[in-house]
């Protein structure tokens, strides 16, 4: 699930909470503070996010019915609505301003406090997608370890490469061809085995 969030400045830390509980949940998602890097084209990197999402939601106050950039976005996911039956637009209303007469039929969410987000992010999430976004997770911790740290590294002796536990069982055998000594770690959960041979620093000297 891909979620483009569209705000004011003013409403920024709202805007950023939402961000960080929907990530935390396995969600990809398109915050302009963390995709757009500085020299990257503004209009270009909102046109390909919403093109690529599956929803979007819009942060809404007076603060953002005043601004020309939520207007835009609003415009161009409107746009993507037509076409596409299955694009949620989702409403996030900080204060009583109206909501623009299109997205005034689309449900959404009071947001009179900040802890309140956590149940919205779990809201649009749905249950449905509970399992696949910890298996996200899981894939993702799996890749950060893998690509982050070498074969050689300690952190990755701490989880299985398959299945991510930190239930292992290390001990060391000997090749039996080369009778060398080999550090074995064996996965309790899903019997996954990694073996490297075992550093002797007295042979670097």
């Amino acid at each position: 699930m891909k979620v483009f969030i569209s705000y004011n400045s003013a409403d920024k830390d709202t805007a950023r909470l939402v961000a960080g509980k929907l990530a935390e949940s396995g969600v990809d998602i398109w915050f302009d503070k963390w995709r757009l890097r500085p020299g990257d084209s503004i209009t270009g990197g909102i046109e390909s996010g919403i093109t690529d999402c599956d929803a979007f939601i819009l942060v809404w106050s007076t603060n953002a019915q005043q601004s020309n950039w939520v207007d835009t976005e609003l415009r161009a996911a409107l746009r993507k609505r037509v076409d596409d039956a299955s694009f949620r637009v989702i409403p996030l209303m900080l204060d009583r301003t109206r909501l623009p007469t299109l997205v005034a039929d689309y449900r959404g969410f009071e947001v009179t406090k900040h802890s309140d987000l956590e149940g919205i992010a779990s809201q649009i999430i749905g249950n449905d997608d509970v399992l696949e976004n910890a298996t996200r997770l899981q894939t993702r911790l799996l890749e950060l370890i893998v690509n982050e740290f070498p074969e050689t590294d300690a952190i990755r002796s701490l989880f299985c490469s398959r299945c991510a536990s930190d239930s292992l069982t290390p001990r060391v055998i000997h090749d039996p061809m080369s009778n060398e000594p080999i550090y074995e770690i064996v996965c309790n959960r899903c019997g996954c085995m990694c073996r490297t041979p075992v550093h002797d620093p007295q042979g670097d000297a």
